[in-house]
């Protein structure tokens, strides 16, 4: 009887491994490397040899072959697929007691994927592209004014969802009771990270929504109303959002710019802008002003890279009863720079108190330890005594919680038109928030990793204590220690920077430029022809991966531009 449920366990447990030791990276690695290299018929086959359409990971079928869809400019096509991402989103928000039961006794990444919050805002982000693309496409009449009110629609359903997220923080927690778990969760609760300012990392207010929001008005010219978005965008910059996410000064300015552009076009703001003028705008700036009646404008977006993969950090866990007391520290097995790095900023002892002690003990051994957290449960042991967490934890207890590298550094991006050039600003950081909303979700992840492989191991040996041999519990807490995994899912054909560039220019025919420099030294050209004339709102929307074999050169045809977009990589030597 013990052999054959020995040997059950096992099947499942290879079941369980088989399923879910790779990372979801490694899963759609080569749908990735297709949209590198622009073959985007192949990354679409990938996408839907990978992911199911409703499977767990259904989410992220529709978020990633969205973008699909995006770059290959099908942007009707694109936004059915994101609107049925947003609705998938909205419905797994409340996450459902089998998805729970699956999370907890396997790993989440069993559990049908939610999303993260910076990326179910990117869903509206991506539709309002949508449809700003397709409204410079028609000529003037209903279908553009169409076109640009669901560009509005989408910028104002991404700032209600930022609203939304900010407002119902905690709201997904479990209720807790008396039950195994939720005291698992209790004990487990002062295993938070040490950061001290998380506040500081909270996805508040996306300035780029707003601003896309006041190019909506400016295209169907209601100006005063462009001016108040611009001036939200401007502020959103300036009060945090740039400092945030590393992005510069640049698209502060910019919207500022724009605000008192719409306040000259209204022609009731006389006396007001050219105070804004000389607070907010240089002198080049200024001088501007009055060369850009009857003239065209370019509005370029450059998405630049991808959002890194979120990995895998290994962990262990060991009791230390002579002081009531939970020891955390990195796996034994090799461990690279950056987990000891994500491990050390996030929960890592780092109080002065713990400092000192440590520094006390090192004569003891020799040595500093930097690299353990130390959990002090004063009356809570005995609570995990009685439930069998010590017993069931015994030398040591694996788990898996999620990390990230620091992010990709890009170098800057130059736009070309005759002998005139400018800079690209940086106007999101999607990479940014990636790693801020996991540092900020740090402390309850390892939270839950750790009540979730406590709670098998105390299975495991509740089990085992029905068996004389000590094979069930060997084996149930085996399982325990193998089918823990982090959750690595997310959405990685996001870009990882957002640049963006207005342009003015004179009515006429133009081949314009963009020189992305790219990590590690790469370069990538991507050309593109405009016919203009005056009054012309026009977009260009260039994905620079550097992905792509140095010296590879490929045609792809941009609906917003009049001719073929060529883009051709280098490296830099």
């Amino acid at each position: 009887m013990v052999d054959r449920l020995l040997l059950t366990l096992m099947s499942v447990l290879l079941s369980v491994l088989l399923s879910g030791c790779a990372t979801y990276g490694s899963g759609i690695q080569q749908a990735l490397d297709a949209v590198d290299t622009g073959d985007y018929s192949k990354a679409a086959s990938s996408i839907s040899s990978s992911l199911s359409e409703t499977g767990k990971d259904r989410l992220l079928y529709y978020m990633e072959m969205g973008v699909v869809e995006h770059l290959q400019g099908n942007y009707d096509a694109s936004n059915q697929l994101l609107e049925r991402a947003a609705s998938i989103s909205d419905g797994l928000q409340s996450r459902n007691l089998s998805d729970t039961l699956i999370a907890t006794m396997s790993n989440p990444r069993q559990a049908a994927y939610a999303g993260a919050d910076h990326e179910r805002v990117m869903i509206y982000y991506y539709k309002s592209l949508n449809y700003l693309a397709m409204a410079t496409q028609l000529p003037r009449g209903q279908e553009r004014t169409d076109a640009i009110e669901g560009a509005r629609v989408e910028t104002r359903r991404l700032l209600l969802r930022l609203r939304a997220l900010r407002n119902d923080e905690g709201s997904y927690k479990e209720a807790e009771d008396q039950s195994t778990s939720a005291k698992l969760l209790n004990i487990f609760s002062v295993l938070m990270g040490n950061l001290t300012d998380d506040e500081a990392l909270t996805y508040r207010d996306d300035a780029l929504a707003h601003y896309l929001t006041g190019i909506t008005f400016e295209m169907n010219g209601e100006y005063d109303d462009a001016r108040i978005s611009y001036q939200n965008a401007a502020e959103s910059y300036e009060g945090g959002y740039a400092e945030q996410f590393r992005l510069g000064p640049g698209m502060a300015s910019q919207a500022w710019f724009d605000v008192v552009r719409m306040m000259r076009l209204t022609g009731g703001y006389a006396s007001e802008w050219p105070k804004i003028a000389d607070e907010k705008l240089d002198k080049e700036q200024r001088s501007q002003l009055d060369t850009i009646d009857g003239k065209a404008q370019v509005l370029v977006f450059e998405h630049k890279g991808r959002v890194p993969e979120k990995k895998e950090l290994n962990l262990t866990m060991s009791v230390n009863p002579g002081v009531r007391s939970l020891q955390l520290e990195p796996y034994f097995f090799e461990y690279s720079h950056d987990e000891l790095a994500w491990f050390y900023l996030l929960y890592a002892d780092k109080g002065l108190t713990t400092l000192v002690s440590n520094y006390l003990n090192a004569t003891r051994n020799n040595q500093l330890d930097f690299f353990t957290k130390t959990v002090f449960l004063g009356p809570l042991y005995y609570q995990a005594e009685q439930i069998g967490l010590t017993q069931a934890i015994g030398n040591s207890l694996r788990v898996a919680v999620p990390y990230y590298s620091p992010p990709q550094t890009y170098g800057t991006s130059l736009i070309r038109a005759g002998k005139q050039s400018w800079s690209m600003e940086g106007a999101s950081s999607p990479q940014q928030m990636a790693i801020q909303t996991q540092m900020r979700h740090a402390g309850e992840e390892i939270r839950a990793a750790f009540a979730r492989a406590s709670l098998k191991a105390i299975s495991a040996n509740v089990l085992g204590s029905q068996d004389s041999t000590g094979l069930l519990s060997f084996a149930g807490k085996l399982a325990a220690q193998l089918t823990d995994a982090a959750e690595t899912r997310s959405w990685l054909l996001l870009p990882a920077e957002v640049g963006f560039r207005r342009l003015f220019l004179d009515p006429g025919d133009y081949t314009l430029t963009l020189d992305s420099h790219l990590q590690d030294g790469q370069r990538q050209s991507n050309q593109a022809e405009f016919s203009l004339a005056a009054g012309d709102i026009r977009f260009w929307q260039v994905r620079a991966t550097g992905q792509n074999t140095p010296g590879t050169h490929r045609a792809a045809t941009e609906p917003e531009a009049n001719a073929n977009t060529l883009t051709m990589l280098t490296k830099e030597e």
